[in-house]
């Protein structure tokens, strides 16, 4: 099973592949087109088990053999397409082979299970809510905007006279801004 979850960010991330793991999927992990510790990179949870996986062949299907004349029932060679399954193994291991499947279905639905179980519990842990693409955008915006805006006013600071301590928190940038 592949499941690839779309975040918001790394911190959205998290949980989600803590869930997984936590649920038995130990193949899963985060991945990005760009820079994980960038700001806008979204990180993909893919969430991933083969763990439960089940292959068996038990047939093999193979071409008719044409009739002696080249055709079958008067039709052309070209126009033919029978084929032949040819069982490889008998019916009492056919039917343990669907018992073996039946209980992966059902240890991969619990599994399934645990990881919704999970991953609602974290998301009713989460203190911040989902905002849309375009709120967030213009949320960063502000924030860089304003952290420019202080990047200058300490600057001015620095170049005048005044002193600035820059751990200071009785000093707030609107009471900074008539400074020059």
């Amino acid at each position: 099973m592949i499941l690839h979850i779309a975040t918001a960010s790394l911190a959205h991330a998290a949980p989600i592949l803590s869930a997984a793991i936590s649920a038995g999927f130990r193949e899963s992990g985060v991945q990005s087109l760009k820079n994980l510790t960038d700001p806008n990179a979204l990180p993909m949870v893919a969430v991933r088990s083969a763990g439960l996986a089940f292959e068996s062949i038990i047939g093999v299907v193979r071409e008719a053999a044409p009739a002696s004349d080249g055709s079958a029932n008067g039709a052309p060679e070209k126009e033919r397409q029978d084929e032949v399954v040819i069982a490889l193994v008998d019916e009492q291991y056919l039917e343990m082979l669907v018992e073996i499947a039946n209980e992966r279905f059902v240890a991969n639905t619990e599994r399934i299970r645990r990881f919704e179980q999970l991953l609602f519990k974290a998301s009713n842990h989460r203190e911040d809510e989902w905002e849309e693409k375009q709120v967030r955008q213009d949320r960063k915006r502000r924030e860089g905007l304003h952290r420019k805006k202080e990047l200058e006013i300490k600057m001015k600071c620095r170049d005048s006279s005044l002193q600035l301590v820059d751990e200071d928190p009785n000093i707030m940038l609107k009471d900074l801004e008539g400074v020059t």
